[in-house]
This record gives structure tokens, sequence and C-alpha cells, in this order.
């Protein structure tokens, strides 16, 4: 393959509107110099799911540097948790150049972004915990760790769910492209004092938000000659209770607004003079004028007995 120039190789392989939609980290750093790194290597065969497996690898190495406990495995840490981020771009981007994007290639970047997670906070507090003998550290990293799993899990979680009725449809539905939403950009900072805790708080969460700040907690001990790590002791204790409360916001929020079935039927329509009814177990698509109401909504029952 012939390199292409970087305007080229950015109209063929960036997402549409890559500068305006996704967090500033993506937006401004990575994204741009994922594009150099793949301008580099498209040429030498590097497929998408080669580079997803490299980010892997980065990521669970940061863990184990990160299960050092010491200044000099935090660094290293800091480092390649950058370069994950980098190459979780870059596979994006191959995929497009080379037509390959497929669900299973986004799958394994899925499994890839939930095991980084999860082992980045298990790292920290595990170092921590071995190096100064507190087993209080690990619990913490534990309990954040679990708590970002269910943050990113949740929609993993309620579209799994979505294909579960799917399962059991018995009739056809419509699928609306973008119904349940396509990508927007960030919102604008809310001004409202309880707001902004609200939005900080869930930004606080946000993956490329705890890399930088690991980031610049390493270079601040390094500066500091803080071989204690107090800092980061500082973060991983604040954050296990924040995360915490951050998912059990996440989730009750979804649930009492019934945020899945609203998605679901964004998403997938009868067709137009039918309803979609709960009957038997089966999900049937029934002509709307037996009589029964068209805008019927599942009950809690109906959930109950369909997850049986």
């Amino acid at each position: 393959m012939t390199r292409t120039s970087l305007a080229e190789l950015e109209l063929r392989c960036q997402k549409p509107d890559h500068r305006r939609i996704g967090n500033w980290l993506a937006r401004r750093l990575s994204r741009p110099a994922a594009l150099r790194v793949t301008w580099l290597i498209a040429p030498w065969g590097v497929s998408a799911n080669a580079a997803t497996l490299a980010a892997w690898g980065c990521g669970l190495a940061a863990a184990a540097a990160l299960g050092w406990g010491s200044l000099g495995g935090w660094i290293i840490a800091a480092c390649l948790l950058q370069l994950w981020y980098l190459l979780d771009h870059v596979d994006g981007q191959l995929a497009r150049l080379r037509g390959t994007a497929s669900l299973d290639g986004a799958q394994l970047d899925f499994l890839m972004h939930h095991t980084v997670n999860l082992l980045v906070p298990l790292g920290a507090g595990w170092g921590l915990a071995v190096r100064n003998l507190e087993p209080l550290w690990l619990l913490a990293a534990v309990v954040w760790g679990v708590a970002q799993l269910l943050i990113t899990l949740q929609h993993d979680a309620r579209y799994k769910a979505f294909y579960g009725r799917l399962k059991r449809v018995r009739g056809t539905l419509l699928v609306q492209g973008g119904g349940g939403g396509s990508p927007q950009p960030q919102p604008p900072m809310p001004r409202r004092p309880a707001r902004w805790l609200a939005w900080a708080a869930r930004k606080a969460c946000e993956t490329h938000v705890m890399i930088s700040v690991l980031g610049l907690l390493a270079l601040g001990a390094w500066l500091l000659g803080d071989r204690s790590l107090w800092a980061g002791r500082c973060y991983v204790a604040l954050m296990a209770p924040l995360s915490t409360a951050v998912a059990a916001w996440v989730i009750l929020a979804a649930n009492r607004s019934q945020q899945a079935e609203r998605e679901f039927a964004a998403w997938h329509q009868p067709p137009p003079g039918c309803q979609l009814l709960f009957v038997d177990g089966w999900w049937i698509i029934e002509t709307a004028d037996n009589g029964q109401d068209a805008s019927h909504a599942p009950t809690d029952q109906d959930a109950f007995s369909e997850s049986s």
C-alpha cells in the first residue's frame, strides 16, 4: 500500500465530525496523533484487530506497572495509558481505511475497554496495598474498578436486553436509524451549582479524564520527589466512593425513567397500524384495530416474565 497525504488519509479514515464529536482529548490530541501513526503503519499491512490487541497489551502492562506500587511504576503506567488511548484510535482508523470495520472488531474493542477500565484501578490499589502493607487500598480499588465497570457496562447490558427481546418477537419491526440517538457534540458545562457538581462527578469517571489525572499525578510525584505517592493515595481514596455514587446514580436514574424501554421503542417500531404486545412470553406484532390500546407499554410484570 502506497502512502497517501495526511489530508487524504483524514478524509478516508477519520470518523464523521471527528473534530466536533467526542471528548476534548480525542478531538484535540489523540485522533490527530493517531492519524500520523496510521499513516506510518498502514503500508506495513497491520490490521485493525492487531492494533486493538496492541492497545489491549498496553492497558494490561499499565495496570501491572501500577501494581508495582512505586513512583517509577506510576510513571511507566502513565506513559502506557497514553499509548493505549492513542492505539485505541488507530484501530478504528485502520478499519475505516481498509473497509474492514465489522461488529466482531467492535466487540473486541469493547472487551478491551472493559478489561482496562477494571484492571487499571485494581493495579493502582494493589500497588499501594503491597507497598504500604495496607490491604484497605486494595478494597478501595476493587470498589473503584467494579463501579467503573458498571458505568461502562450499562449501555452494553441495555443493548443485550434489546436483542434478548428481539429474539422473542413474532413479526416484523422497523429499525429507525438514529432513532435511539446519534453521536452528538459534548453538551456545554452546566452553570447551576448542583448540576455542575453532578456533571463534574460524571466527568471524573470518564476514561480519558482518569488517565489524564493519573498522568498528572505521576508527573507531579516525580517533580516533587514524592515516592510515597500521597497524591495517588488521595486519588484512589476519592475515586472509590465517587465512582460508586456515579454508578448508582446512572443505573437508578436510567431504571426510574425506563430509559431502556424508551430507547428500544425509538429504535424498533412496529409497521404503521400495528402494535407490539407481550403475550404468553412472546412479543407479538398485531394490528391496532383489535380493540386494544396501541400505546401499550410493557409493565414490570411483563419484564419479570420475559427475564424468567
